[in-house]
């Protein structure tokens, strides 16, 4: 376990998107009548990111600010240090206070209701839904095409740039299913072609997803399908399927 302190200057030479999972943390200082101007938060947590093992870390520093101070169970976004994840960035600017949690939450669950009542139309596009995704693939990673699936979530009901993923194109190259999986379509590594969201060059990568039946499967893994997705031109790894612009 190493010790991380923002006060120190920390260099990240090889820095790649994760996650730091709180698993302890102290509480903010709220002493009645004392005003405490800059209190020391710490906190014990696991950083996760893709090409990383999972590694336990501590963090201190008092430029925490008071409406984003976490608590045990919380998922913060770092940059970390792929060569020693011990050297990390928490990313306070794109943590959520309290209150701008809750209202995407609620948006969240309100795109889900929404999504579930459509999903059990019989002929409605709307499959695969993301959830149904990642319960389907049992052998995945907590990170799903480089998202957890709360990431996935927010990115599908309308959170995405704040997640640094940007709407693009991409084509199917080919499929090969994994598993298991209880989807009755399968689960399936699809190898696409992006197109660079910005008009740079392309490049290839893997997306996963599961499939309600396998006439779905098959319109979505052809190869030479186009495919709506949201892809981060900075960390490539990051891509998934935009099932709200499926046709």
């Amino acid at each position: 376990m190493g010790w991380f302190s923002e006060g120190k200057l920390v260099r990240i030479t090889n820095p790649v998107s994760g996650q730091l999972q709180v698993v302890a943390c102290s509480p903010f200082p709220d002493a009645a009548g004392e005003a405490i101007l800059c209190p020391k938060c710490g906190i014990d947590g696991v950083i996760t990111a893709e090409r990383l093992a999972a590694t336990a870390v501590q963090y201190s520093s008092y430029e925490v600010p008071k409406p984003k101070w976490p608590s045990p169970g919380a998922v913060l976004p770092v940059t970390v240090d792929l060569a020693d994840p011990n050297r990390f960035r928490i990313e306070w600017d794109q943590v959520p206070t309290g209150p701008e949690a809750a209202e995407r939450l609620a948006e969240t669950l309100c795109v889900r209701q929404l999504s579930e009542r459509l999903a059990d139309a019989p002929d409605h596009p709307a499959f695969p839904r993301v959830r149904r995704e990642v319960e389907h693939a049992a052998s995945l990673p907590t990170l799903v095409n480089g998202l957890t699936p709360q990431q996935t979530e927010i990115a599908l009901s309308g959170g995405a740039a704040a997640l640094g993923l940007v709407p693009a194109t991409a084509k199917v190259l080919s499929a090969h299913e994994v598993g298991p999986s209880s989807a009755p379509g399968g689960t399936w590594d699809i190898v696409l072609w992006v197109s660079h969201p910005n008009g740079g060059q392309g490049w290839q990568a893997v997306t996963r997803m599961s499939f309600s039946s396998s006439q779905r499967r098959e319109k979505r893994t052809t190869a030479g399908c186009e495919l709506p997705v949201l892809v981060d031109p900075d960390n490539r790894n990051r891509i998934i399927v935009d099932v709200t612009r499926l046709p």
